[in-house]
């Protein structure tokens, strides 16, 4: 009897289906209240609408940012002609505006006042007017670099009082852009790669020093033939820390 009951035990196992592994999807399914099981999910209403904001396709959002590829207006063969007069007015709480690596030459007309950053890198931007940045009064990063620039008109910095700081890096500038000394705020100043050939001991700093200024914490003039060596060591004595100082290494 014994022999019997085994061997019908055994048959069971034997006619039983091969073991598969099932995802640990699978078993949460089977632990839920529910008691739906991994093949009876109920059907997905694809009408159903999100619950809030959607970040657009092959974007990426961040807070108040919105990146997408496609790559965003950089890297387009964009004009200065083709970016019409105050095409960027309406958008009263736009904060960032990136245009680099295009044909534009000038700066946009009419930006909102509501930039805090202004990146125009990798364009064939020659000049900086006065009246390209007025209005500005936000504006606390100023991104110009690689472009053609070869001045920048006094009375510019002026028009963006709060500016923190101005990239204008691997440009033909032959000169330190004039309102440095007297800008209250600015803090990081990129000059490197530039046809620089002499700094003033005004230039950078008020004459003796005003406190109500802030010190900057960086300031790069490398790769430009001024001869560092030349330059007063009064000109940085608004300059937070002496290693705040980039120079030499022209080629």
């Amino acid at each position: 009897m014994k022999a019997t009951i085994i061997f019908l035990l055994l048959a069971q196992v034997s006619w039983a289906g091969p073991f598969q592994q099932r995802g640990l999807f699978d078993f949460m399914l089977e632990d839920e209240a529910s008691g739906i099981g991994p093949e009876e999910h109920p059907p997905v209403d694809s009408e159903l609408e999100p619950l809030g904001p959607v970040c657009p396709f092959r974007c990426q959002c961040h807070l108040r940012v919105v990146q997408c590829s496609d790559l965003e207006l950089g890297t387009n063969p964009l004009k200065s002609s083709g970016i019409e007069n105050g095409a960027f007015q309406g958008m009263k709480k736009l904060s960032y505006i990136r245009i680099a690596d295009t044909n534009i030459t000038t700066i946009p007309q009419g930006l909102p006042p509501s930039l805090t950053e202004l990146h125009l890198e990798g364009n064939k931007i020659s000049k900086v007017d006065a009246a390209s940045l007025k209005g500005l009064n936000n504006l606390a990063k100023l991104g110009l670099s690689f472009n053609s620039i070869s001045a920048i008109d006094n009375g510019t910095l002026a028009n963006t009082p709060h500016l923190r700081e101005l990239h204008l890096d691997n440009n033909k500038l032959i000169r330190v852009p004039g309102g440095l000394a007297e800008h209250k705020y600015i803090q990081v100043v990129y000059l490197h790669n530039n046809n620089i050939s002499a700094v003033g001991s005004n230039d950078f700093c008020p004459p003796g020093y005003n406190t109500k200024k802030a010190s900057y914490s960086g300031v790069s003039l490398f790769s430009n033939p001024v001869q560092y060596w030349e330059i007063q060591p009064s000109t940085f004595r608004c300059v937070y820390v002496r290693s705040a100082i980039q120079l030499g290494n022209y080629k």
